[in-house]
């Protein structure tokens, strides 16, 4: 019965997710930024490690509808972390061909791989964060791995073809723009498991970078991963591998998790962060700026913003309006009221929306 049980979800979870797709061409990734270790190719066994969720799921949100799919569907396949402790940040892509799993404390070692397998079993894919940490300078110092260095699902193509993977930084302390804070992103080709290693900190525990990918997967923005790096934020086009570097007029810093690129994609709008140590120390947004991509022009929108007030760019309406919204969309904890505003691009007119 418990055999028949398996067969049975793994049939419903392919008959719900499984789409047909043509078949893309594998784009040549660029000299410097490949990185193709052996892939792994994994037996198919019916034992099934314990898999834990990384977050609270709740019975009525789509969230964990999605997890417990994604969930039955690793069970049944059967062969989805194989001697690891757990498997964390289970996931099935958005056509419904690949799951992703992070195989926490794999074989007792210090090191927690991010596993990527095709629902009819046909390829097996690991990524290793010790396949991009090591080098010669961080071996004489004696740097060692940690299995809470995870590699984690982050961005599925809407092409189905690769697989954005991302190491989390574990740095902590004070004085961060709220936001997400990475070592590592690598993109993973799911048809042949070459693996492109896009940006990597050159020390894992002594700088971090963030970025987005926009809505038509074109483009990666991103921050600095070196100090050795003066620039504000990049723009990496997937098309031709050439990288735009931005440096700001106004000494002023970024957190990609706040730009938002416009329908075009040719003009991006972020806030921008000053740092004051009073009354603590602390990034608080003291402008909005506008930056066209083309022809590199940079545009104040909003100064003078006080520490009370922030406000953020919330969405493109149209290619000349932006939402704005006195509620950070990346964190934010406090209980007060909602108010939006429609900013014209061109006049700089910020217009409140009535509720």
């Amino acid at each position: 019965m418990k055999k028949y049980s398996k067969t049975s979800i793994l049939i419903i979870v392919l008959g719900t997710f499984l789409v047909s797709c043509n078949k893309a061409n594998v784009t040549q990734t660029p000299l410097g930024l490949e990185n193709q270790p052996t892939p792994t190719v994994l037996p198919f066994v019916t034992a099934t490690p314990i898999i834990t969720s990384t977050a609270t799921a709740y019975p009525t949100s789509l969230a964990y509808a999605t997890f417990e799919v994604a969930n039955a569907t690793a069970e049944a396949l059967g062969n989805i972390c194989i001697d690891s402790k757990d498997i964390n940040a289970l996931e099935l892509s958005p056509n419904g061909k690949w799951i992703a799993a992070t195989c926490y404390w794999e074989n007792g070692k210090e090191e927690s791989p991010l596993q990527v397998s095709s629902i009819d079993r046909s390829r097996n894919w690991k990524i290793y964060y010790s396949d991009y940490i090591f080098s010669p300078i961080l071996d004489k110092i004696g740097l060692i791995l940690d299995r809470h260095d995870g590699v984690i699902p982050k961005y599925w193509s809407k092409d189905g073809r690769f697989l954005f993977a991302t190491v989390g930084s574990r740095l902590d302390g004070c004085c961060w723009i709220p936001g997400s804070r990475y070592s590592l992103l690598v993109r993973l080709d799911l048809e042949t498991g070459e693996q492109a290693e896009l940006l990597n900190v050159d020390y894992y525990s002594d700088n971090v970078f963030n970025f987005i990918i926009s809505e038509s997967d074109r483009y990666l923005l991103f921050t600095p991963p070196s100090h050795n790096q003066s620039y504000n934020f990049a723009v990496l086009d997937f098309q031709t591998w050439e990288t735009q570097e931005i440096f700001l007029k106004v000494k002023r810093d970024v957190h990609m998790d706040y730009a938002k690129l416009s329908p075009k994609e040719d003009k991006v709008i972020l806030p921008l962060f000053i740092f004051s140590d009073l009354p603590v120390g602390h990034y608080h947004i003291d402008s909005i700026a506008l930056i066209d991509l083309l022809s590199r022009e940079q545009d104040i929108l909003i100064n003078d913003i006080k520490p009370e007030d922030q406000i953020y760019p919330i969405q493109w309406l149209d290619d000349k309006h932006v939402l704005i919204s006195n509620i950070n969309p990346v964190y934010d904890s406090s209980d007060k009221i909602e108010r939006q505003w429609i900013l014209d691009t061109i006049s700089r007119q910020l217009e409140e929306k009535t509720p």
